[in-house]
């Protein structure tokens, strides 16, 4: 220790001449261990302490008196690409932060939906990391939140009790300003529309029973917690809208319609269960061909597109029908779109002439049994 003493105080002598010099070599001669030197040693010959400077910090001043730092300028190109560099992997960070869950809070899934209580949180998270760049990318990922996932329910359940308050809202106006039972009826009826239009169902004749429906189906929405629920919604409200329609109708027209709503609720629960295209398509299938059984239609195929579509323009056509005619013209209507879509059209018949011509086509010579044929035709 003693030599490591000696050492400093000359170095501290060889870095006062040079700065009286103008040269700085000699503090480059200081080492670490000289510089760190105890700042008192202790002479076992005498009581007094010899004071040992700090020379790390001379030769620190020394070196900035010998070279002085350049002055602050403009930021060059090269400092300008380093800082946006920067600045995109600090916001690259803060989006994958976000993104990977920077906060404790569980992420949206299938099975269980997040709220928007820990949308705000993986929020607020977000800013707490990243205070500067948050500000672009923080409200963003919260919108992108806020979108799919609300309270816990599924973005779909949510949308449909939104659109139940809008139609209960726009019914109340309507009622209001309703100054005839004609003007109810009609509120009541659009009312009713609306509802089923959430839930995609077609409705029969919308009849005075419609309306207890259409208030259990709000209801039902209201308490939906997930996708699966609007579909058991969906399925009540159309079943018993044909049960009041079924009252009011002759009895084989509302057996039609019930034959023809139990083909839609059950096509309606075998999709919302599939899990595949070709599940999606199967179920469309199985529900044309009862479709077509209730209106006494055999289908040729199932396979073609067209002939889905035919069906479900039928099942239509009977929820809305309210007498035995208008079932049969429904029927009639079935059978040639489904001609139509597989290319098998029925040519009509033929006149009386046609017919006298085509006999005589065959048969050149057969006037008189063609003559007969044309006497008797009407």
């Amino acid at each position: 220790m003693r030599c490591a003493v000696l050492r400093a105080c000359r170095a501290r002598v060889e870095i006062e001449n040079a700065h009286n010099e103008g040269f700085g070599r000699a503090s480059d001669r200081l080492s670490a261990s000289e510089a760190r030197v105890i700042p008192r040693f202790v002479d076992h010959q005498s009581t007094k302490s010899i004071v040992i400077g700090d020379y790390s910090q001379l030769a620190r001043d020394l070196r900035r008196a010998q070279h002085p730092r350049p002055k602050k300028g403009p930021m060059n190109h090269s400092t300008i690409v380093a800082f946006m560099f920067l600045g995109t992997s600090i916001v690259s960070g803060c989006a994958a932060k976000v993104d990977g869950q920077g906060s404790p809070e569980p992420s949206s899934t299938s099975t269980q939906a997040i709220t928007l209580t820990q949308c705000a949180s993986q929020r607020d998270a977000c800013f707490t990391s990243n205070p500067l760049f948050g500000l672009f990318i923080c409200p963003a990922q919260y919108a992108r939140c806020t979108v799919t996932a609300s309270n816990g329910l599924p973005a779909q359940v949510n949308q449909a009790i939104s659109d139940a308050a809008a139609c209960n809202s726009a019914d109340l106006e309507c009622t209001n300003a309703a100054t005839t039972p004609a003007d109810v009826a009609a509120c009541a009826a659009t009312l009713a529309t609306c509802v089923a239009s959430i839930v995609q169902v077609h409705l029969p004749t919308i009849v005075t029973g419609t309306a207890t429906c259409v208030a259990d189906s709000v209801k039902c929405i209201n308490a939906a917690e997930a996708v699966s629920d609007l579909t058991t919604c969906a399925n009540n409200l159309q079943s018993c809208a044909v049960t009041q329609v079924q009252s009011v109708v002759p009895q084989q027209v509302g057996q039609v319609l019930g034959n023809v709503s139990s083909c839609e609720t059950t096509l309606n629960s075998c999709i919302a269960a599939a899990t595949t295209p070709a599940a999606v398509t199967t179920c469309s299938q199985t529900g044309a061909t009862c479709v077509a059984g209730s209106l006494g239609v055999t289908l040729p195929t199932v396979s073609v597109t067209g002939v889905v579509q035919c069906t479900e323009t039928a099942a239509k056509c009977a929820l809305d029908a309210s007498s035995v005619a208008a079932v049969t013209e429904c029927a009639t209507s079935l059978t040639s779109c489904v001609q139509e879509a597989v290319g098998t059209t029925t040519p009509p018949p033929m006149t009386c002439q046609q017919k006298w011509t085509a006999c005589l086509a065959q048969n050149p010579l057969n006037f008189v049994t063609c003559d007969l044929q044309l006497l008797s035709c009407h």
